[in-house]
């Protein structure tokens, strides 16, 4: 599977990661909006929200970034399959009610997110500075496109 021994390697896209998760939740705790929330919890929301960003999703990272191919057709088909991957487990939840969608997200918004979303984990591992400046726009892109009122 993936490449667990180089963790540490792909240690600063889990902080990336990690920081705009919780970004997006002081977001939305702030704008009082949450555009998807988890609607069954894993003991509390903060339990559940706590293991999908520094468990979960860091291992989706290391599986990701640790088998991410050299050929410019491997790299496509290696976006579609974790695009897709993702995209039905997000269905799942959704059907059976472990998620809901609210404020105008939907499937669709998140087939956008993910496919910036794994585009930008392999830019900030590779150009973290870059990674992090066009992240603030794809913020800024949502808080405009969802009508954030943050001030």
């Amino acid at each position: 599977m993936g490449k667990w021994e180089r963790w540490k390697e792909f240690l600063p896209t889990f902080y990336y990661w990690a920081l705009f998760s919780c970004f997006y939740e002081y977001i939305s705790y702030i704008g009082n909006k949450h555009l998807w929330e988890f609607d069954r919890n894993f003991i509390s929301l903060f339990v559940t929200e706590t293991l999908y960003t520094f468990i979960f999703y860091p291992s989706m990272i290391i599986l990701f970034l640790g088998n991410y191919p050299q050929g410019k057709y491997q790299k496509i088909l290696h976006y579609i399959k974790w695009i897709s991957l993702s995209i039905l487990v997000e269905t799942i939840a959704f059907k059976i009610g472990a998620i809901k969608f609210a404020h105008g997200w939907s499937m669709g918004w998140e087939v956008f997110f993910y496919s910036t979303m794994y585009p930008m984990l392999m830019l900030h591992h590779k150009k973290p500075l870059v990674a992090l400046i066009l992240s603030v726009f794809f913020v800024l892109f949502y808080i405009l496109i969802f009508n954030y009122q943050l001030i």
